[in-house]
């Protein structure tokens, strides 16, 4: 799996560095997540599911590329309902028009 940000320009017009860096995922689960039915309707199709542990530093602005395939994200805090475990629920998306 890669994590990629930056790209684009900063405040002041600057372009600002892209960084591609190899990140070590808990779990990748096909499709699903908190948010699927909400996106669905929104247009976007959620191709798969990433659980990373807490302190992962993931934000909505970045990108991952995930079994070849590379996806705008969404980062959900994410608790399990049967045990204290948690993380970060990143869905990987891909816009249909």
């Amino acid at each position: 799996m890669i994590w990629h940000r930056g790209g684009g320009r900063d405040e002041n017009g600057q372009l600002t560095p892209v960084t591609d860096e190899p990140l070590t995922a808990r779990a990748v689960a096909p499709g699903g997540g908190a948010e699927t039915a909400a996106r669905l309707r929104d247009g976007e199709n959620i191709d798969v599911t990433v659980y990373f542990t807490p302190g992962t530093d993931i934000v909505n602005s970045d990108e991952l590329t995930v079994r070849g395939q590379r996806y705008h994200i969404i980062v959900n805090d994410w608790r399990s309902p049967w045990t204290s475990f948690g993380g970060l629920e990143v869905l990987c998306t891909r816009g249909q028009g």
